[in-house]
């Protein structure tokens, strides 16, 4: 299996603020993967899935970052 930073991490970070932005890559066959850069700059990757998977995943995530902005905001 090819290496990659685990789905629930990033959802974890996500959930909590400190994810910035999420992309989709290409793998260049009937996979993608998930793509993120952390409030503090760095890139992290998970592995090759299903492009389908890769599709709702990121969804998912885009959901907890519009809701972990909102729950910064609600504590300032």
């Amino acid at each position: 299996m090819e290496q990659g930073l685990d789905l629930i991490k990033i959802e974890g970070l996500a959930m909590t603020g400190f994810v910035r932005n999420v992309e989709i890559v290409d793998c260049g066959d009937s996979r993608a993967k998930l793509r993120v850069e952390t409030i503090e700059g760095n890139v992290m990757e998970t592995a090759c899935i299903e492009k389908d998977a890769a599709r709702r995943n990121y969804g998912v995530i885009r959901l907890y970052l519009k809701w972990s902005s909102n729950i910064r905001k609600d504590d300032n």
